[in-house]
C-alpha cells in the first residue's frame, strides 16, 4: 500500500516508487480471497501517503479484522494519529536503525530521530507498548552498537513483543552503496552479544538472513531455523532462494538454514561460510 516514504534510508532495500494502489480494487481482491489479516508494508512508509485511514476503513469493509503495521513511527509522534492507529492495529513492526541520533540520522539521511522515539514513546503512553516489535536492520554503520541497542531496549520497552536483527540486504538504494554491508566475521561477535543481552533480561530475539555458521551457539535465535523447526519454508516468499555454495552443500544444517545469501556474496564472497556437523535437531529454539 506505500508509495511514499519521509525518510530515505541508505540501506533500504525496497524503495518507493510512487505507484498507488487503488484501494478499493485492493479491497474487492482480498475479500475474494476471503482475507482476514493483512500486513501494512512494502515499497515505502505506509503512514506517509496520507490515505492510511482511508485504507483500513476499506480493508476492514472487505472483511479484514487484524493488521500488522511495518513502520517508522515518524507519524506517531502525532498523538491523536497514534492514538487512533492503537486503535486499529494489532502489532506495530518499528524499523529503528539506532539508538542513538547522530547514528540514526546517517542511516536515515533524516532528522526524524526525535520523532521516531516520540511516536515509540506514544506507543508506550497508550499502553501499546506490548504491540511493539522492533525490526533492526545490521548495516556498517550501526554494527558495533548492537550490544548497546539491545540494553537500550530491554531498558525502555520492556515490555515489546521482541527485538528482531536482520541482516542488511545488498539490494534496492543499497546497491549504491555496498560498503554498508559488513562482513558476517565482522559483525557476528557483537550479533551474539545483543542476543545474549537481550536474553539476560527476560526479553525475546531473533535474527534474520545470516547464515547459521555464522551464528555458532546462537543458531537457536535464527529466524529462519525456527520457521523450519516449525515446518514452515525456511525462506519466506518473495525472497531470494540461496545461492550455489561448496561448504552450504556439505552443512549438516543446510534444510533449516537461509543459506549463502546471493546478494551477500556479490559484496564479500563465500570464503566465511563454514560446512557444520551438528544435527539441527540438537540445536534449541529461543523463546520467539
Amino acid at each position: 500500500m506505500a508509495r511514499t516514504c519521509n525518510l530515505y534510508c541508505v540501506y533500504c532495500h525496497n524503495p518507493p516508487t510512487g505507484e498507488k494502489r487503488d484501494i478499493l480494487k485492493t479491497a474487492a481482491a482480498l475479500k475474494k480471497r476471503g482475507v482476514k489479516a493483512v500486513s501494512l508494508e512494502g515499497g515505502g512508509e505506509p503512514t506517509a501517503g496520507g490515505d492510511f485511514f482511508d485504507w483500513i476503513k476499506a480493508l476492514k469493509a472487505a472483511g479484514v479484522r487484524r493488521f500488522m503495521l511495518s513502520t517508522n513511527a515518524v507519524a506517531l509522534a502525532d498523538a491523536a494519529f497514534c492514538r487512533k492507529a492503537v486503535r486499529e492495529i494489532e502489532y506495530f513492526t518499528v524499523n529503528f536503525p539506532s539508538h542513538r541520533e547522530d547514528v540514526y540520522a546517517k542511516i536515515t539521511r533524516s532528522v526524524k530521530f526525535r520523532m521516531a522515539l516520540k511516536g515509540l514513546l506514544n506507543l508506550k503512553a497508550l499502553g501499546a507498548e506490548e504491540k511493539i516489535r522492533f525490526f533492526h536492520i545490521i548495516s556498517a554503520g550501526n554494527y558495533r552498537l548492537l550490544p548497546e541497542f539491545a540494553v537500550w531496549a530491554a531498558r525502555n520497552f520492556p515490555r515489546a513483543a521482541f527485538v528482531n536483527f536482520t541482516f542488511v540486504r545488498n539490494k534496492g538504494r543499497a546497491l549504491k552503496a555496498a560498503r554498508i554491508v559488513p562482513r558476517y566475521t565482522q559483525a557476528a561477535p557483537f550479533i551474539k552479544l545483543a542476543l545474549a543481552a537481550l536474553k539476560v533480561n527476560g526479553r525475546k530475539a531473533v535474527v534474520q538472513n545470516i547464515p547459521l555458521c555464522v551464528l555458532k551457539d546462537f543458531e537457536g535465535f535464527s529466524f529462519e531455523f525456527q520457521r523450519w523447526r516449525r515446518g514452515d519454508k525456511v525462506l519466506e516468499d518473495g525472497i531470494d532462494p540461496k545461492a550455489p555454495c561448496a561448504a552450504c552443500a556439505r552443512c549438516t544444517l543446510k534444510d533449516a538454514c537461509c543459506g549463502a545469501r546471493p546478494d551477500y556474496l556479490k559484496v564479500h564472497g563465500a570464503a566465511e561460510m563454514k560446512a557444520s556437523r551438528k544435527d539441527p535437531l540438537a540445536i534449541t529454539p529461543e523463546r520467539f
